[in-house]
């Protein structure tokens, strides 16, 4: 369909699933920096600001937030086509959107202007968004999913810090390179991606869903290792296992949209409803209202605007430290466990935030600003990572791309309504803007507890089987627990349909066992 992105092969085993990271990563980077970039340009009395006609607070706001429109639009065009275009061939075309996007938006000399570049390069990032995660989950082992997901978002941080110490050494520069140099330099992030992905293989999982066997073998037995045969039994394990879900999800003849609104067996609706809070989540918890307005806050409480950008890059620097430790937790301690700690911390940060605007007093400004920091460490444990891991891993492969996308689109349109209200709210409101932030903060964890069951270390295959437990929260609160007893009914089921013999011909640390660890498995 349309483009043909050729590919080069040129990597095995686990050299190929880094370089896969290292793809998926550079497009969490650009996210990071296009999303902390504006932060210590936007104003009204700086360069920016004297090019743009002194935007006043509203018009800032919608500036900054149109590009999360764009990014919602960007993720449901990618939720109609991108089953149909692929997984690389959407990153690629993203990319190109995104640096046209960045283009308009350094040439600008008007606000009209600067809205479209903003809206266009909002486009490509929502389609890398709503597909990076995907791809990066139907190529990854189960047992190193996680890490490696968490590993894209922290760099993503390190996208964030970089444009808020750039925006930071510009803001002493006279003269439009103030904010064209910070604003263009997103683009090297993307230079990076556009070569690489000519050496990047298709998702197997993908390659198999369009009929592409042999490709998909292909494709699985690279992953595995070089010199790794098409009929090599754990290669064979996968590929059957991933045919069984297909052959199951595909029962019902061609995908029809309204099977999204369906529960049944597979529950598509509520998949499609726990992909979209979960990323609705991250973003209504009040995470860019420090991303995008960290100066204006510390402005807000009496410190100067060097002195605010320059405390804003280290509040930046802290977050990413702190987004370290996922990478080495996620794994043992579970998404669901994070989550909930996540939120609880978040919550208490927004509550002791507000009482200490509304005090006034240099005390209490003081422990404002350790709120922000401790609101980050929080988030960057919770909820940095897991919105982007959950989606691909909760949904069935015949509704996996759509649920990314839709999770995408609606952590863009919750990113939009906060960066369009923030300003406003603190004019209007002031202190009472963190209490809202402290209500949906408090509302998230008795959500999560009852309704969003564990998948850590789960196979995708065994997706499918992720709700057949009876009663309103479908096994969800019971945590590990559930994710075990997932797994040994997709082993009875496999059993039962004749695969015995597959299983037990292969090696036995190839078979699911209760920590999930499938040698070679993805």
């Amino acid at each position: 369909m349309g483009l043909q992105l050729p590919y080069f092969a040129a990597w095995y085993g686990q050299t190929l699933v880094w370089m896969i990271t290292l793809c998926c990563s550079s497009g969490f980077l650009l996210f990071g920096y296009d999303q902390g970039v504006m932060a210590g340009i936007i104003g009204a009395d700086n360069e920016f600001g004297m090019n743009f006609g002194h935007p006043d607070a509203g018009l800032q706001g919608t500036i900054l937030a149109v590009y999360e429109i764009g990014a919602c639009v960007g993720s449901m065009i990618t939720f109609g086509v991108g089953d149909a275009l692929g997984r690389r061939r959407v990153i690629f075309i993203g990319t190109v959107v995104q640096i046209i996007g960045c283009v308009i938006q350094v040439t600008s000399y008007s606000v009209p202007q600067i809205i479209v570049g903003r809206v266009v390069t909002g486009l490509g990032v929502g389609a890398l968004t709503s597909t990076i995660p995907t791809y990066q989950s139907e190529t990854s082992r189960a047992k190193h999913r996680g890490k490696v997901v968490a590993v894209d978002c922290t760099v993503s941080l390190v996208g964030v810090v970089v444009a808020y110490w750039i925006d930071y050494g510009f803001a002493h520069v006279n003269g439009p390179a103030q904010w064209r140099f910070p604003v263009s330099f997103q683009c090297f992030f993307s230079v990076i991606m556009l070569p690489l992905l000519l050496f990047l293989p298709e998702s197997p999982r993908w390659l198999a869903k369009q009929g592409k066997n042999e490709e998909s073998r292909a494709v699985i037995a690279r992953l595995q290792g070089k010199g790794v045969a098409l009929d090599d039994p754990a290669v064979t394990l996968l590929h059957n296992e991933i045919q069984e879900a297909i052959a199951m999800e595909s029962a019902g003849g061609p995908f029809k949209y309204k099977e999204l609104f369906t529960g049944g067996k597979l529950q598509n609706l509520r998949r499609m409803l726990i992909s979209l809070a979960v990323d609705g989540f991250s973003q209504l918890s009040g995470i860019n209202l420090i991303t995008y307005y960290a100066p204006v806050i510390f402005q807000s409480i009496g410190l100067s605007r060097s002195l605010a950008l320059l405390i804003a890059g280290v509040n930046a620097t802290e977050y990413l430290l702190a987004s370290l430790i996922p990478i080495f937790i996620i794994e043992k301690v579970g998404r669901r466990q994070l989550m909930i700690t996540g939120s609880t911390g978040q919550a208490l940060s927004m509550l002791i935030l507000a009482i200490c605007v509304q005090n006034g007093s240099q005390a209490a400004g003081y422990v404002a600003v350790l709120c922000l920091f401790t609101f980050n460490t929080f988030f960057s444990w919770g909820w940095l990572t897991t919105p982007w891991l959950y989606a691909p891993e909760v949904c069935t492969l015949r509704i996996r791309q759509k649920g990314a996308a839709a999770a995408s689109a609606a952590f863009w349109i919750c990113n939009f309504i906060v960066v369009e209200i923030t300003p406003i709210a603190i004019q209007n409101i002031g202190w009472r803007t963190y209490l809202l932030f402290f209500s949906t903060n408090a509302a998230i964890i008795p959500t999560v507890y009852f309704f969003f069951p564990e998948t850590t270390n789960m196979p995708l295959e065994c997706a499918d089987y992720l709700f057949e437990t009876g009663g309103w929260t479908k096994g969800a609160h019971r945590g590990k627990a559930h994710v075990r007893a997932i797994i040994e009914r997709y082993n009875i089921a496999h059993n039962e349909r004749g695969d015995q013999e597959i299983i037990t011909s292969s090696p036995p640390s190839e078979t699911y066992e209760d920590k999930t660890v499938i040698k070679g498995g993805y």
